[in-house]
């Protein structure tokens, strides 16, 4: 593992979490404050989840076609392995981690760096999502966003599963999901829940 900083108490960093229901600009406002922490010439990695090669494996990819370079992990720990020189950690689809993304974020936050983190925070069955809402909870920053329904067209927050379901990681695009408020939103049956 790389060597770790440990900073004075006084110059922790933060936990930033973007979460909300697909195609509600969670990656596009990861970019933002990419681009942001560059032109302030702030050291920057990315990385996203290994499992996720919808539009690229080495990429975070908008849905709106916005790109920026990332290395795929498929573990929290190789994040901190890979942190480098970085002052400003950026970790896409955190959804699909496992629980020790908490404690991951947690030390590259005592490590006196920025990490943002952006994930949906509920899954096709509307229920909490992996990670995120450890992550949220502990957030020194939270941003929840929001979609248009594109069912009635009021505020959506839920995610709804269009295809087949093959498991609780089940990656996609507009294809297979779509945004949905509570009202029209509709679950796949509880016993396909992995």
């Amino acid at each position: 593992m790389g060597s770790m900083r440990n900073p004075p108490r006084d110059q922790l960093g933060r936990i930033e979490v973007i979460c909300g229901c697909m195609f509600s600009g969670k990656s596009e406002r990861l970019l933002k404050r990419l681009a942001e922490a560059q032109s302030h010439s702030t050291p920057i990695t990315a990385f996203k989840h290994a499992s996720d090669d919808r539009y690229g494996q080495t990429q975070i990819v908008t849905h709106s076609g916005h790109r920026t370079k990332a290395v795929p992990v498929s573990s929290p720990a190789r994040i901190l392995e890979l942190v480098g020189q970085a002052e400003l950690i950026a970790i896409d689809e955190a959804q699909f981690f496992d629980l020790d993304l908490v404690q991951t974020c947690c030390r590259i936050r005592e490590m006196g760096l920025t990490v943002v983190v952006a994930g949906l925070d509920r899954d096709a069955w509307g229920e909490p999502f992996g990670p995120i809402p450890g992550l949220a909870e502990i957030a020194d920053e939270l941003t929840r966003t929001e979609a248009v329904c594109s069912v009635c067209g009021s505020t959506a927050d839920h995610t709804q599963r269009l295809a087949p379901v093959e498991g609780s990681k089940m990656i996609g695009g507009p294809e297979s999901y779509e945004p949905r408020c509570a009202q029209c939103f509709e679950p796949p049956p509880a016993e396909l829940r992995c």
